[in-house]
């Protein structure tokens, strides 16, 4: 009798088996959970043991800048953890990246890292209690954005210079432009004007002396100069005679020298 329903209730539990749900999948105990806020992205995990909490800054972290994780490690049980964490930021499928050893400072864990690229990276949290325990958190690094000052300068500059070609060319639609016309290839050049030719000297009259007054001597140009030939001797030059007396003027009173010559000269024979 046994024997018989044997069979039948084995086959069953078998078909009970099959036809149960498969079990859900647990999540992994090693992942830490990422709360996104405005100004941070917020951590936690815990187990049996301990908890972890935290934060990294800013909640948007760029390549080339600085981000800051904050750490604390409490226990269920037992002391408080206070022995060092070991933190490394690297990138998803990589096996290094940058490694730090962080000691508790005031009751909390801290360390500064760069990423170096964009794309999806990992922070790896390593810590022994009773246990050695290893942690992940996965979030994403942006590329390197402008500043906003810088963009707002930008910004700022981009304005100015649209406004002042829009006024440029309002005060230049004012005044409009002369253009000379340009001649047609048929129609002949205008001539050229000459210089007209300087008017004649106005002829210089001599004027005729007065009568009674003695003409100005004529003034005779001066003895062209002749050169000796080489090897010649010079010719005397002759004392320079003295210019002759010029006569008294009609009327003019004589002079001292002439009075004194008079009454020197003997008086002429009768």
């Amino acid at each position: 009798m046994r024997i018989r329903w044997f069979p039948l209730v084995t086959g069953l539990l078998l078909a009970t088996a099959a036809a149960a749900d498969p079990p859900l999948p647990r999540a992994p105990t090693d992942k830490i959970d990422i709360e996104v806020h405005e100004d941070a992205l917020e951590l936690s995990w815990s187990d049996t043991e301990e908890r972890l909490q935290g934060s990294i800054l800013p909640a948007v972290p760029r390549e080339g800048q600085p981000l800051r994780v904050n750490l604390q490690v409490g226990s269920f049980e037992g002391a408080p953890f206070e022995g060092p964490l070991i933190l490394t930021l690297r990138e998803a499928g990589a096996n290094h990246g940058q490694s730090l050893t962080v000691p508790r400072t005031k009751g909390h864990w801290e360390a500064t890292f760069t990423p170096e690229h964009d794309g999806p990276y990992l922070l790896d949290i390593s810590f022994r209690t009773t246990r050695h325990k290893s942690l992940h958190a996965a979030f994403e690094v942006a590329t390197t954005q402008v500043p906003r000052m810088i963009g707002w300068g930008v910004l700022g500059l981009g304005c100015l210079a649209l406004l002042g070609y829009t006024v440029r060319s309002l005060i230049k639609g004012d005044q409009p432009e002369e253009r000379t016309r340009p001649l047609p290839a048929d129609e002949p050049a205008p001539p050229e004007e000459t210089p007209s030719a300087p008017a004649a000297a106005t002829p210089v009259v001599d004027t005729p002396p007065v009568p009674g007054t003695e003409a100005p001597p004529a003034t005779e140009p001066p003895a062209a100069l002749t050169l000796p030939a080489p090897g010649s001797e010079a010719p005397p030059v002759p004392p320079a005679s003295p210019p002759p007396a010029e006569p008294p003027a009609v009327g003019a009173a004589p002079s001292s020298s002439t009075l004194v010559e008079a009454e020197n000269k003997p008086p002429a024979d009768q």
